[in-house]
């Protein structure tokens, strides 16, 4: 069964961490999905994981959902991101405030949690490191955005976080996998190139002792089933445009399960 929920999205920078393609406006009707869907497969859950984790938008749905029973994984091809979230599970906060010389200078340095708060929050769109974003209209003090990464953090205290592709987690067993990757024919903002057949075939592979979910915006292959269909509308695409000028666009995000 599929259903289809209708949200008009706009870019809120001061509700949740931006992060370009990230889930937060509609993260907790994808993870109940997730949910419902898994309920009756013939598996004995042993865990969750998301490959793709990123700003944990679906993730932080999913661990209200389930019980401590299960064990929790994730993971992010960005180093930074990974950084993030294992600083924030200790308690750790970021500067609520970034100039453009310190976005700048955070972004011709080192690794670190700092470089994956601020690539992302400090940026427009949530594109990493794409433009300092409080150029182009956003605000300024983070403190809100904080508040919300400290809870999460607290939350978040017994998943694995883990930096490499999806391709770490090729030996688990019994888990639902939620996989939100670089969509066929978009930009990716990690890597110069994303192979989507390869990452379909490890979909379906990982499908065999697994649940797999995974979200796009045009069905895969035959043996992908959808079952939510999201329209939203997306604002403020480019930095370069006036805001009076910015065009929305309008798209329809998929989920579905590998069988």
């Amino acid at each position: 069964m599929s259903f289809i929920i209708v949200i008009k999205k706009k870019v809120v920078f001061n509700k949740m961490t931006s992060y370009h393609g990230g889930k937060q406006k509609f993260g907790k009707e994808i993870a109940y999905q997730i949910f419902s869907n898994s309920l009756d497969r013939n598996i004995d859950i042993k865990g969750y994981c998301e490959p793709f984790c990123g700003m944990m938008g679906v993730y932080k749905h999913i661990h209200d959902i389930f019980d401590n029973s299960i064990k929790y994984k994730a993971g992010d091809l960005n180093e930074n991101v990974i950084l993030l979230w294992k600083k924030l599970k200790t308690g750790w906060k970021p500067p609520t405030k970034i100039s453009e010389s310190e976005y700048n200078e955070i972004k011709n340095g080192k690794n670190s949690a700092l470089k994956g708060y601020v690539g992302h929050q400090y940026s427009f769109g949530g594109k990493y490191f794409k433009g300092y974003a409080p150029k182009y209209g956003k605000i300024f003090d983070s403190q809100k955005v904080i508040d919300k990464l400290s809870i999460m953090g607290k939350k978040f205290k017994d998943v694995e976080f883990k930096c490499d592709d999806y391709t770490q987690y090729s030996n688990l067993k019994n888990y639902i996998i939620y996989c939100d990757p670089p969509y066929l024919n978009t930009e990716s903002h990690y890597t110069s190139t994303f192979d989507s057949e390869k990452f379909y075939d490890w979909c379906i592979k990982m499908s065999k002792n697994n649940i797999v979910f995974v979200s796009e915006y045009k069905k895969p292959r035959n043996n992908f089933n959808l079952v939510l269909s999201i329209k939203n509308k997306l604002t403020g695409i480019s930095p370069s445009q006036k805001k009076s000028k910015r065009k929305s666009k309008k798209r329809e995000e998929k989920l579905y399960i590998v069988n």
